[in-house]
């Protein structure tokens, strides 16, 4: 049965992201799991988020109770059955493995369990909230993506204190304070890349309102959003990853295909007029296959030098405004 639940897990992985399937899948066993599982069922609340076949209230009480269930170590059938009732069957993976993901996370221990409640829990509180709550201001977009993403770096550090190896109290606040700047660096080009498919698919804006209020120029708008990412929250990214301490090569090889592939995609996205039609920018798939066997062959201090001499010639050529 074991072996079932984690099949099921990893084809729900490899049909969300078959780049980010990769590097989770190549964690040790101290991590894989763990990471496996809550991704599934972050992915689980977000596909309620983003239904297009529901109304906000609706996808509020299926949230909740999806959650209630959890705190239980249960699913609900109710919510998968509804979920498979309105998703795309291209899009249905996560309910029709939704059991398997709550059998596998039943096999974690009880403190991987209780990170994984803990903040899937916070997530889903700033989903339900904004879904009533409209993206106006810069402080909205960030306390959005502090939701969806922010988390997942608290999940990852706790975790990586949780069972990973050196990692002191020291290096864990360390970590700590980066940790949500890392999720906002990945969210927020997310953000950006799916500009349209949010406006037209999902009938919602994660952009800032207020910044087509005061600019017309959508190229200028767009470079706003990029280099708020550069300047806040990539130093901070990079940062975090220079911390993960020896010991945890597996992990810190993940952290470094996600942040080597979200540098790529900010140099694709700036000024990129296509992000404004229904042509996606999207990395090239050879780049993609290769990057974890390239940023895994790397030492650290040679993948950081990469790290900041993107960062420190980007930021000394961009003009504030």
């Amino acid at each position: 049965m074991l072996e079932r639940w984690v099949k099921a897990n990893e084809q729900s992985l490899i049909n969300q992201s078959r780049s980010f399937s990769l590097p989770i899948l190549n964690l040790d066993d101290r991590f894989r799991i763990p990471i496996m599982v809550e991704y599934n069922l972050n992915k689980t609340i977000d596909t309620i988020e983003d239904s297009t076949g529901l109304e906000p209230d609706e996808k509020i009480y299926l949230i909740t109770t999806f959650c209630a269930y959890l705190e239980r170590d249960s699913y609900s059938a109710a919510v998968q059955n509804r979920m498979l009732e309105v998703t795309p069957e291209e899009e249905a993976f996560v309910f029709n493995n939704y059991e398997a993901t709550i059998r596998l996370y039943n096999t974690l221990s009880s403190e991987e369990k209780k990170l994984a409640r803990r903040w899937t829990g916070e997530m889903a509180k700033g989903m339900c909230t904004f879904l009533k709550k409209p993206i106006n201001t810069h402080h909205d977009l960030n306390e959005y993506c502090y939701y969806v993403a922010g988390t997942v770096g608290l999940y990852l550090t706790n975790l990586l204190k949780l069972n990973g190896s050196n990692v002191s109290n020291e290096i864990f606040e360390r970590l700590s304070v980066n940790a949500v700047s890392f999720g906002l660096f990945q969210q927020k080009l997310n953000i950006i890349r799916d500009f349209v498919e949010d406006k037209i698919t999902k009938k919602r804006s994660f952009w800032p309102r207020s910044y087509f209020e005061k600019e017309k120029d959508n190229v200028k708008i767009l470079n706003k959003m990029c280099f708020d990412v550069l300047k806040n929250d990539i130093p901070r990214a990079i940062e975090y990853s220079g911390l993960v301490p020896p010991g945890n090569e597996s992990y810190d090889y993940f952290i470094r295909f996600i942040l080597c592939s979200g540098i790529e995609y900010w140099k694709l996205l700036k000024s990129e007029r296509s992000v404004f039609s229904e042509t996606k920018v999207k990395l090239a798939r050879i780049f993609i296959q290769n990057l974890y066997g390239n940023v895994s062959s790397q030492t650290q201090e040679e993948f950081l030098d990469y790290c900041q001499r993107f960062y420190q010639e980007e930021i000394s050529t961009w003009p504030e405004n």
